[in-house]
C-alpha cells in the first residue's frame, strides 16, 4: 500500500526546457528525473530528510558522460581508458564507469545538479518502503527482476558486464538500478577521517548482501583505476518552489 501511494505521489520530470506549470525542469544533460516526496524521511543513516528533491531515474550513461566531456572540455586527472571501459560498459546506454568521485561531481555540477547525500540516496532507494532489506522489499528470490548482480537468471542476462541502464524493474519511486549494476558515489565522506567517499547500491559483480539498501561501501575519491569497472553515479537536484 505504501509503495502504491509513493507511485501516485511521484512527479516525473523531463529535462528539456525551463521550469513550467507542468512541473518540467531544465538541466543541461536532458536526463529524466523524478521528484522524491518526503513522506516520512526514513533512513538508517543520520537525521530524517524533510525536503523534496529530484533524482536521475537512471545512472549516468557512457553516452551522457561523453557529451559532458565534449561540451565542457573537462579533463579527468586520470585519462579515461576507453578500451578497458568498453569491456564492461560496451555501449552508450550502459552506465558510465572508470570515474573518480571528482569526475562524478564535475559532471553533476556541469548539469546543474549535485551528487546525492548518503541520506538522500538511501531514502530514494527505499522507494517509499520502510524497514525492508531491498529497494523492492524483503523477497531476495525476486532480486533478478530488479538488479544486475553476480550470475545470470531471468531478466539478468549480463554476467560479465554492466547492463544498459533501465533494463530492470524500477522501485516504488520509479528509479532503476538502485540495487546492482554499479556502485554509486554519494557526496558524503565514509567516516570522520575523511579518507574515503561513500558508495551505495552494489554492482554487477556482487552478491545480494551488497544490494541491501542500508549496505555501505567506500572508495578513495581520486583514483578511478581502482575498482573502475564497478563504480558509477547518478545526480540529484534541489526543488525550488
Amino acid at each position: 500500500m505504501v509503495q502504491r501511494l509513493a507511485l501516485v505521489l511521484l512527479v516525473l520530470v523531463s529535462l528539456t526546457g525551463c521550469k513550467d506549470g507542468a512541473g518540467k525542469i531544465s538541466t543541461r544533460d536532458k536526463v529524466e528525473m523524478v521528484r522524491i516526496p518526503m513522506i516520512s524521511g526514513y533512513t538508517e543513516v543520520g537525521d530524517p530528510i524533510y525536503q523534496d528533491f529530484y533524482m536521475d531515474v537512471t545512472e549516468v550513461t557512457v553516452g551522457q558522460f561523453k557529451k559532458f566531456l565534449k561540451s565542457s572540455g573537462y579533463k579527468p586527472d586520470e585519462p579515461i581508458n576507453w578500451e578497458k571501459l568498453y569491456e564492461y560498459s560496451p555501449t552508450d546506454e550502459h552506465p558510465m564507469i572508470y570515474v573518480s568521485w571528482f569526475d562524478a561531481q564535475a559532471y553533476c555540477e556541469w548539469a546543474g545538479k549535485r551528487l546525492p547525500t548518503e541520506k538522500e540516496w538511501e531514502f530514494a532507494a527505499r522507494g517509499g518502503l520502510k524497514n525492508k532489506e531491498f529497494p523492492w522489499g524483503d523477497e531476495e528470490s525476486i532480486a533478478r527482476e530488479y538488479a544486475n548482480f553476480y550470475g545470470v537468471l531471468g531478466r539478468d542476462q549480463w554476467d560479465k558486464t554492466t547492463a544498459p541502464v533501465g533494463s530492470f524493474r524500477p522501485n516504488g519511486y520509479g528509479l532503476h538500478d538502485m540495487a546492482g549494476n554499479v556502485w554509486e558515489f554519494c557526496e558524503d565522506w565514509y567516516s570522520e577521517d575523511k579518507e574515503y567517499r561513500v558508495l551505495r547500491g552494489g554492482s554487477w559483480l556482487n552478491f545480494t548482501d551488497n544490494l541491501r539498501v542500508a549496505f555501505r561501501n567506500y572508495s578513495v575519491p581520486s583514483i578511478p583505476s581502482i575498482g573502475y569497472y564497478i563504480r558509477g553515479f547518478r545526480c540529484v537536484m534541489d526543488v525550488e518552489e
